[in-house]
């Protein structure tokens, strides 16, 4: 989203759906839009973006690792490997997962990793991983 944002909306608009039939339909599915945060120079450099929805904002890496792939529709899952290769991606500052019940074990895989994450990393990288 922010990607989307900071190339098609740079003076803080709504972010939209690219294949939204128009801002109203956006508006209706959701009432509350989330706007993007204004990003300076040194900012704009940065992996971090901060996303805003009223009051609340959420900083997160810009490029999120999209956890769909483990729904299952790929075959078994390896749980144990998918661990590991999101430990590597958190380790490259790719910290910022996304998934959704619908995913299959993605939430469960999540657990494990947060939990190896917190006994295997130091405390303060902790703050920067975001699900």
């Amino acid at each position: 989203m922010s990607a989307f944002c900071a190339a098609h909306h740079p003076r803080l608009l709504v972010c939209r759906n690219p294949t939204s039939a128009s801002p109203a339909a956006d508006r209706r599915r959701h009432p509350r839009p989330v706007r993007c945060a204004t990003v300076t120079k040194e900012e704009k450099s940065a992996r971090v973006a901060t996303v805003n929805n009223g009051r609340d904002s959420l900083t997160i890496c810009r490029v999120l690792n999209g956890m769909w792939q483990t729904s299952g529709g790929w075959g078994r899952i390896d749980r144990d490997g998918a661990v590991e290769a999101m430990l590597r991606h958190a380790d490259a500052g790719l910290t910022t997962f996304d998934m959704a019940d619908h995913y299959g074990p993605a939430e469960d895989l999540y657990g494990i990793f947060i939990n190896r994450f917190r006994r295997e990393r130091p405390p303060e990288l902790l703050e920067e991983v975001k699900g």
